[in-house]
């Protein structure tokens, strides 16, 4: 039977939910929507598509799909149109008769963008970033920071640790003792001895959408930041909806005039795999020049600590976020979240003195 791929209509939905039962029933836990109005969309009148998905068909069945996500990117010096590829499934994974689907994917999303970025993927060592290497494209892990608040519900609630024997008995021991809480109150008190002090010329200011003049900061500042995706005032309204409860929006001013912004998120988790039913925030995204990061961290975790979170995390990848948070205590852990670049915006990168990635690219922090 002839292979094809081609866009996902309604008439595929019946097929694509016995794609996605065929999955599950051999224990996948993802599942491809069945259906364009499951898709992410705008909320902005006249607006492009903001994600299109693709099906591999073998007649009347569904083998596999993925979701391309057109993006503005500025790499280089200058504006390319790129692509974020997103929940690639593949019939392969469980049956090794379609194992050439997953390559058949890529292939098809190179031809329609060459320029493509995937985020998250759960770590270089899965199946899809190992694909990716081989292809040629960049491969690296998006580093993860963390900053304990609540050494009992961390203790109790950090399934990622708990899950392994030696782990789980050293962190045990350490909260039973009392050292894991010493840890905490010592960090918290240099922080407030030692932490950055915010000039009288500036104030930072929850607001409840980010305003249109950071697209002047934008402009100012992605030399900067080498190679990074749309952070004007329209692409953030798509990316981190106003309408999000979780999210908390705070910009720096100057003097009076906007210099910087940072957006986190503060989610009350309920069996979460990874952080159970911990308080969980996050410093999310943000842009702001290098001297400012540091004021906006900072901000951003005392407005987190005031929310009662139990864990503070964030994923960044470009070197002044990363100092910030270091400066605020995070400590570096093992990361599941990898950027894949293809071999065009790779070579971008390669000429970029930096890249600025993190939960708002890609599938955005869904699952935080």
């Amino acid at each position: 039977m002839a292979v094809s791929i081609r866009e996902l209509c309604a008439v595929d939905s019946d097929a694509v939910r016995q794609f996605n039962a065929r999955l599950a029933s051999a224990g996948v836990s993802f599942s491809f929507p069945a259906a364009p109005s499951e898709l992410m969309h705008s909320e902005l009148a006249g607006d492009a598509r903001y994600q299109t998905a693709y099906v591999l068909t073998d007649g009347s069945a569904v083998r596999g799909g993925y979701i391309l996500k057109q993006e503005r990117i500025f790499a280089g010096g200058e504006w390319v149109s790129a692509g974020n590829y997103q929940l690639p499934l593949s019939e392969g994974i469980i049956d090794r008769k379609y194992a050439m689907v997953g390559l058949q994917l890529i292939k098809d999303a190179l031809a329609r963008q060459s320029r493509l970025y995937s985020l998250g993927m759960g770590g270089t060592a899965r199946p899809l970033p190992q694909l990716l290497s081989r292809l040629g494209w960049a491969v690296s892990e998006v580093p993860f920071l963390f900053r304990i608040e609540h050494p009992g519900a961390f203790t109790r609630e950090i399934r990622w640790l708990r899950q392994r024997t030696r782990f789980r008995l050293l962190l045990d021991t350490a909260y039973r003792t009392g050292m894991l809480a010493g840890m905490v109150g010592l960090a918290r008190m240099r922080r407030l001895a030692f932490g950055p002090r915010v000039p009288a010329t500036v104030s930072i200011d929850q607001v409840q959408e980010l305003p249109s003049d950071i697209d002047e900061i934008f402009s100012r500042l992605r030399g900067d930041y080498g190679l990074l995706c749309d952070r004007t005032a329209a692409a953030m309204r798509k990316k981190l909806p106003p309408r999000d409860p979780k999210l908390v929006r705070l910009v720096l001013s100057r003097s009076g005039k906007l210099d910087g912004w940072i957006v986190l998120s503060l989610s009350r988790l309920s069996n979460h795999t990874q952080f159970g039913n911990m308080t969980l925030g996050c410093i999310v995204d943000g842009m702001a020049a290098a001297e400012d990061v540091n004021f906006l961290v900072a901000d951003a975790c005392r407005r987190l600590e005031a929310g009662g979170c139990d864990l503070l995390v964030s994923n960044q990848s470009h070197p002044a976020w990363i100092y910030a948070l270091r400066r605020q205590g995070f400590l570096r852990g093992p990361s599941n979240f990898v950027l894949a670049l293809s071999p065009p915006l790779a070579a971008a990168r390669a000429a970029a003195a930096c890249a600025h990635f993190n939960r708002a690219d890609g599938d955005g922090p869904i699952n935080l």
